[in-house]
């Protein structure tokens, strides 16, 4: 009939963000995380783990930028909830940072040299 309304249910679009968080008291009992901030990013549908590889490349970025000191960070690739909110992760990463650039721990010798007398 033409002057019917009709309702179609459409399934709500899934989001994307990466998220950036400061770990306070790192490596305790006590650790928590502090959000920094939320980016919503979008997704090619035919490509969808594309934005796997850039997670890392986005938080050195933003962690360059915004001046953020020593400490250990922690970004995410997570499906946002209705309050866009991180909700269901996808993939994460840990990152030790000198205040500005990444710390990459000293490499362990296998050999132990002892000195002679």
């Amino acid at each position: 009939m033409l002057n019917e309304i009709g309702w179609i249910w459409r399934k709500p679009q899934v989001r994307h963000a990466f998220a950036l968080s400061r770990v306070v008291d790192a490596g305790t009992p006590d650790q928590w995380h502090d959000l920094l901030g939320v980016v919503r990013v979008p997704v090619d549908r035919l490509a969808p783990d594309k934005l796997r590889d850039g997670l890392r490349p986005w938080a050195l970025a933003t962690l360059a930028a915004g001046g953020y000191g020593f400490g250990r960070y922690y970004a995410s690739y997570s499906t946002l909830d209705e309050d866009d909110e991180p909700d269901k992760l996808i993939v994460d990463e840990d990152i030790d940072w000198s205040g500005t650039a990444v710390l990459v721990p000293a490499e362990q010798s296998t050999t132990t040299r002892f000195a002679t007398p």
